[in-house]
């Protein structure tokens, strides 16, 4: 147990909050002196009702002014600092936070259950601006009230009294926020992201949507989520507005009645008018942090609620520790009973597959839809991780190769092709710096360079979000260009001609004898017979098994043997 709470203690998000505690401290620090420089006015009024009003000295007044302005330039000096020290924390924050955070959004977007992209980005965002805010600020406030409070009571336990009768009612006005808002804040944030999410599913099948005429649809769906989250959150605002409302009516109160009782105790001379003034502005000053607390409830229960949210995904989707470099692969792949659980199913896709290949080796993935195939690629490329068995990619298991450094040396073409917004260059230089010597040559060895040069503004022709200015033949042309970039040594294609021509066709099987004739190891899912010239091995998927593996020829015999022994079969048992 002890090391899960080691173990837990050292997450990105609790170093990320760690890494804002030197500005907490700062900020606390800073906080002292102004409510330390706070006092210059409570003091200011007494020397002016005591002294200068019945001595009717200008010169003490002129003194006693010049003295105040500089405390309230101090003030305002500390005030900005404090802010700084704040944003800069709220900046370390999102700072530490932002890469692993990346990580495991990423692979939380694997699980269609668990997609929540835009809610994890709002979450990080409300605790950084949380942090960035006053809220931060009110809080560093806050411990000063019980000391303004024991200042009353110095001048008078009747006024002592008044101020911690006023600032326990404005805490019970914090508890009673707490309680009451605390479910209407995060139903709003749930119903607002459905809303969000339903709206960018909307979007991505725009195509769809128009084609079908399904627009009255889902607009009227899209509609009904948004007035269930525009109705709670108005009505989680209206709590909040009464609940302020009910707030500052109690401290004006509280300062109306310790003005009043000061003045009574002044003229029953318990105290001097100078007192009365001083006692009216220290407990504004005690409640005022009480009540910005209640109007910024709100922001500090989404906050918790983000906080919780992400802490939660950091716990499912824990930072992987950065493997040892290893060496550019050279291609070897060993599988060893695979079993692939796709993300929110039930039951494995692939069970107990295993084959190698040598470097160099061309298979093609076949079998009926459902069989797995898609599922062993994305394996095979590392998208998806393994229930059980192993992938070795030169003797090293794929939890032994750090991803992004592999990633560099595996060709991936998903079956969807997406496309990023940018330029074709952009996307076949997967994002990166772009090298036009190797963009070229990739969309040469995938069979797009002349199609691409027919753009209207060649590689730097920007396609569009997703890619939807370009054809699905060219997407795919593209895509193939993308995986083959910077002469990767495992290229893993996931149905590559599904949205080819007949020229595609060529230009693919023209990449295809080229990767072999360069040594690549290729891997190729396909349920067209025409790609099976151009590989030496092949491996026959069915629900999930493997059926037959082997060199080519020899596979195709056998499965072919196997279907007129069962048609011979299926007639004998007919005449019998």
């Amino acid at each position: 147990m002890s090391a899960t709470k080691g173990n837990s203690a050292r997450t990105p998000l609790s170093i990320a909050m760690r890494a804002c505690i030197p500005g907490t401290v700062a900020a606390v620090i800073i906080s002292m002196f102004i409510n330390a420089t706070m006092l210059a006015m409570p003091i200011y009024s007494m020397q002016i009702y005591d002294r200068v009003l019945s001595s009717r000295n200008e010169t003490t007044l002129v003194m006693l002014t010049l003295i105040v302005l500089i405390f309230l330039i101090l003030y305002g000096i500390l005030e900005y600092a404090r802010s700084g020290v704040l944003v800069r924390s709220s900046v370390a924050f999102e700072k530490v936070l932002r890469r692993p955070l990346f990580d495991a959004m990423m692979r939380a977007e694997l699980d269609p259950e668990r997609r929540q992209g835009q809610q994890v980005i709002r979450d990080a965002e409300i605790i950084r601006e949380s942090l960035a805010s006053g809220t931060v600020a009110v809080l560093c406030d806050l411990p000063w009230t019980p000391l303004f409070v024991l200042l009353c009571y110095f001048m008078h336990p009747v006024l002592g009294s008044i101020a911690a009768t006023g600032a326990l009612v404005l805490f019970g006005l914090a508890l009673l926020t707490e309680i009451l808002t605390k479910k209407g804040v995060d139903k709003v944030s749930r119903l607002s992201n459905d809303a969000s999410v339903f709206a960018a599913s909307a979007l991505r099948n725009g195509e769809v949507v128009r084609g079908l005429g399904m627009g009255d649809t889902v607009l009227e769906r899209w509609c009904g989520q948004q007035s269930a989250a525009v109705a709670a959150n108005v009505a989680s605002q209206e709590l909040s507005s009464a609940l302020v409302a009910m707030s500052k009516f109690a401290r004006i109160a509280v300062q109306t009645g310790v003005l009043a009782a000061g003045a009574w105790l002044a003229i029953e001379k318990q105290i001097s008018p100078g007192s009365m003034m001083a006692a009216s502005i220290i407990i504004g000053r005690a409640l005022a942090p009480v009540e910005q607390i209640v109007g910024q409830w709100k922001r500090i229960v989404a906050c918790r609620g983000a906080y919780r949210r992400l802490k939660t995904l950091m716990n499912e989707f824990p930072q992987a520790k950065t493997p040892v470099s290893l060496p550019v692969p050279v291609g070897q792949i060993e599988v060893e009973n695979v079993v692939i659980l796709p993300p929110s199913a039930s039951r494995p896709s692939v069970r107990g597959v295993s084959f190698s290949l040598q470097p160099g080796d061309s298979l093609a993935i076949v079998g009926a839809s459902g069989s797995g195939k898609s599922s062993l690629s994305r394996a095979l490329a590392g998208v998806w991780e393994l229930r059980g068995g192993e992938i070795r990619i030169d003797g090293a298991a794929l939890t032994q190769w750090d991803r992004n450094k592999l990633g560099k040396s595996v060709g991936y073409l998903p079956q969807d092709v997406e496309l990023f917004v940018g330029t074709v260059a952009d996307n076949i230089a997967r994002l990166s710096d772009v090298d036009s010597r190797a963009v070229v040559a990739a969309a040469k060895a995938a069979g797009a360079h002349d199609v691409i040069l027919r753009l209207p503004q060649g590689y730097d022709t920007p396609i569009g979000e997703g890619g939807l200015s370009l054809s699905g033949g060219m997407r795919q042309r593209v895509g193939l260009a993308r995986a083959l970039y910077g002469d990767p040594r495992l290229i893993v294609l996931d149905e590559p001609n599904s949205n080819l021509d007949e020229d595609g066709e060529r230009a693919l099987g023209q990449a295809l004898a080229q990767m072999k004739a360069a040594g690549r190891t290729v891997i190729v899912v396909t349920h067209r017979p025409q790609l099976l010239a151009h590989v030496e091995k092949v491996l026959v998927m069915s629900f999930g098994t493997a059926l037959a593996f082997g060199e080519r020829d020899d596979v195709i015999a056998r499965m072919r043997g196997n279907r007129v022994a069962a048609v011979e079969q299926t007639r004998a048992v007919s005449a019998a």
